[in-house]
């Protein structure tokens, strides 16, 4: 986990007080949280849904133009990123390659990639055409984290980390060596506890990492 709360939320938040986009995509944004709130969207529903409706909002613009913007709203909003994020990348480095994994869109996920120079990343895929956004998805990683899968081909399993807070990443550290479940929400807690997974923290997380690392 890298920022603090939920990125695509403050990005949408943020593009439509900019006049990036036009607004009217947040209210839909809450009305898909409230439905799933009250259980009638699972979390891939709600997920595959708000992926539909922030692409048909993004149509037409360019993909490097919405790339830099959230390059600069990264940067604007560094301090909503985990003090330990920083440290610990420094010190993964030397033995990891480090992915970020979202259900979130490339354009989004390319920018968290770039500005911590991690070593790649695996994301919700919007359709490009001519490089600019055609309004539609190519790929929805809302209830698929188990695409993680990918990169246990290219490493294998053995010394495998994952971090994740949400119900949407079990498939994702069901995979792994060592699953960290960090501040996780009622479902993947109660999934957590039943598989036995550690539980971790902001203030805990970095020393449990490097203790992996080391054994």
């Amino acid at each position: 986990m890298i920022y603090e709360g939920h990125s695509i939320f403050d990005l949408i938040q943020d593009q439509e007080k900019s006049g990036f986009i036009e607004k009217g995509l947040w209210n839909i944004i809450l009305g898909l949280l409230d439905k799933y709130k009250k259980g009638e969207l699972n979390y891939k529903q709600a997920a595959d849904e708000m992926l539909v409706q922030y692409s048909k909002y993004l149509e037409g613009k360019k993909y490097e133009d919405v790339l830099n913007y959230n390059l600069d709203f990264i940067e604007k909003n560094k301090n909503n990123i985990f003090p330990y994020f920083n440290n610990l990348v420094s010190k993964l480095q030397v033995t990891h390659d480090l992915y970020f994994i979202t259900t979130n869109f490339d354009f989004t996920a390319e920018a968290f990639t770039k500005k911590f120079a991690l070593n790649g990343f695996l994301s919700s895929k919007t359709k490009i055409e001519d490089g600019k956004i055609k309004g539609e998805i190519a790929l929805s990683l809302g209830g698929n984290k188990g695409i993680v899968a990918e990169l246990l081909n290219k490493y294998g399993k053995d010394g495998s980390m994952a971090v994740g807070d949400s119900e949407n990443d079990a498939d994702m550290l069901d995979k792994v060596k060592y699953p960290l479940v960090m501040e996780p929400n009622e479902k993947l807690e109660q999934i957590a506890k039943a598989k036995n997974w550690e539980v971790v923290n902001r203030n805990t997380i970095t020393d449990i990492i490097m203790t992996h690392v080391k054994s």
